[in-house]
């Protein structure tokens, strides 16, 4: 048998008081002695609320959760010790027992067990006791919280519940309801040990030394001041639906706790959290959904995991976060027409399809584009754009060839790539950069994803294709698109370096640092961090590779959107 969890006991169940509703059983603790507000100043009020608390503990929610099964969903990480505990604490069920020694008899089933120690039973003296007891196997069984002695009067209140038969409390809630209503309108003093629980600060489920946000806000509570840039970077890096949805709740945990200095950091960082989020939202990140956390909360809150007034902070910290505008919008400047014009090019072009020299010439136009709008650019005037991002959605579960392209397209128009995995598991990229850079990205980018369909029907029209027998056409294609994808990404590198000679000194590309630190400062503004990928090397068929290199490589200039009327 496993003796440290019985011993864990006391901590973790002073932790799960902290997911109770003090306010709940507070109102009970009233009713107890009256019902009127000044019941708080009764001589019995410690006694009312301390009982009413412990019995809050096992109410379960409308759900049929616990507090106790709250305190075990929140011990992400913790020691196997603690969450034997709490899984201890979960199974725990309010008995009619008589302890003597260390022999348990619960008197409304006539079960005689071992009792292990705890704190809470050896402070208890022999006789008829009252509370929460954990069974630990077949023949051991544990005090799990504070135990209430009985007198005569309230043994046989007690009794009153038992079914018939010796089968058990007919209903352990009420009829702990019963007992503690009983103990407090007669002024009968329960056990010191839970008494003094009543006077005592619940344990805050707070662990600086394990966890990285706890650890966050015990720095912020310190602080006397606002985060500087430093700080605010540290809580930007946990944004994110777990960490917003752990320091809102973290946020009443504290209140409850009487710990506000706490509770200010939790809500400070929940601050920078939503901001955060919202600002990966509206730059195209699908991870900075606040509409998903806010249903996230409400199912909480549904099945009782959640404590309502975390709802009422993220809708009063939602609604105070307010994102400037980029620029201001009532008159067309000329960054907002070069926008408009490969916004246009690129619906003309997604509407008529293109063959992969098509993609390329037109890739070097709109470069020709943003440099032509660059020369006339000051630094001051790059700096007054604001970044953005746009999502591109792959209805993709797994990557492909033409993904290959996605850091190369980034790169030639002056952006940044990433991909995430959505809700649904599919695959998308996002292009962040300045306004005009991003558009032509993404211009580019379904260029390319025309370009790969029209030129891997090409390549299975041709004969390597139809040579090919059925076991290897995939295989083939496959190849072939990989091919393909190296030889533009080939290209594109060369049209790129030609540019940047072809622009040297001028303000066209001699901006281009410039455009990256502005980058570089949005990104810690979203607290993003990356990692590569580790690329495996794929098998090909020769054949089908060259195929597909030879046609990315193979590119004439001819202005093919212009021959289009572009």
């Amino acid at each position: 048998m496993t003796i440290n969890p019985p011993h864990r006991l006391a901590a973790l169940g002073a932790e799960a008081l902290a997911f109770v509703s003090h306010e709940r059983a507070e109102a009970m603790a009233r009713e107890w002695l009256g019902g009127t507000l000044s019941a708080v100043h009764a001589p019995q009020w410690p006694v009312a609320r301390s009982l009413a608390m412990e019995l809050a503990l096992s109410v379960p929610s409308l759900m049929g959760t616990t507090a106790f099964d709250r305190l075990a969903r929140a011990m992400k990480g913790r020691p196997a010790d603690d969450l034997a505990a709490a899984a201890l604490l979960r199974r725990s069920r309010i008995r009619l027992a008589r302890i003597s020694q260390r022999g348990f008899e619960d008197l409304a089933t006539g079960e005689r067990l071992t009792l292990v120690p705890t704190p809470f039973s050896n402070a208890i003296r022999d006789g008829a006791s009252f509370g929460l007891f954990a069974t630990l196997d077949d023949a051991h069984i544990a005090a799990a919280r504070p135990l209430v002695p009985l007198d005569d009067e309230a043994l046989a209140l007690a009794r009153s519940f038992v079914r018939p038969g010796n089968l058990g409390l007919g209903n352990g809630i009420r009829c702990a309801e019963a007992v503690y209503r009983h103990i407090v309108r007669n002024a009968i003093a329960p056990l010191a040990a839970a008494g003094a629980a009543a006077g005592r600060k619940p344990k805050l489920p707070f662990r600086p030394g394990e966890n990285r946000l706890d650890a966050l806000a015990a720095a912020w509570a310190g602080l006397g001041r606002e985060p500087n840039a430093r700080e605010l970077a540290q809580a930007r890096g946990f944004a994110g639906h777990d960490a917003l949805m752990d320091a809102l709740l973290s946020v009443g945990i504290a209140r409850n706790g009487g710990a506000p200095d706490l509770a200010s950091a939790y809500t400070r960082i929940a601050a920078v959290l939503i901001e955060t989020m919202a600002l990966r939202s509206a730059h195209g990140s699908g991870r900075g959904n606040l509409d998903a956390v806010a249903a996230a909360i409400d199912a909480g809150i549904a099945g009782g995991s959640f404590p309502p007034e975390g709802r009422h902070v993220f809708d009063s910290l939602r609604e105070r976060v307010k994102l400037s505008a980029a620029r201001p919008s009532d008159d067309a400047t000329d960054l907002d027409r070069l926008v408009q014009r490969i916004r246009a090019l690129r619906a003309k072009t997604v509407e008529q399809g293109c063959t992969e020299q098509e993609a390329l010439a037109a890739a070097e136009k709109v470069a020709e584009l943003l440099d032509r709008y660059g020369l006339n650019l000051s630094e001051l005037d790059l700096r007054r754009q604001s970044c953005e991002g746009i999502g591109i959605e792959t209805d993709r579960k797994r990557r492909g060839p033409i993904d290959d392209c996605m850091g190369t397209i980034a790169a030639f128009f002056d952006c940044r790539v990433w991909s995430e995995t959505a809700e649904d598991a599919t695959l998308r990229y996002i292009f962040f950069g300045l306004p005009a850079d991003v558009q032509a990205a993404v211009y580019l980018h379904d260029l390319i994803a025309l370009a790969f369909i029209s030129e891997t029907a090409a390549f299975q029209a041709g004969d390597f294709y139809r040579a090919a027998d059925s076991g290897h056409r995939r295989s083939a294609t496959n190849s072939f698109q990989l091919g393909l994808a190296r030889g533009i990404n080939q290209k594109l590198r060369t049209l790129r370096q030609a540019r940047d000679v072809a622009g040297a000194g001028s303000n066209g590309r001699a901006l281009v640092p410039i455009k990256d630190s502005m980058i570089d400062d949005e990104m810690e503004r979203l607290g993003l961090t990356f990692h590569r990928k580790s690329t495996t090397r794929k098998k090909v068929l020769p054949g089908a590779y060259n195929a597909g290199k030879e046609a990315g490589e193979r590119f004439e200039y001819r202005p093919g959107i212009e021959q289009r009327g572009a």
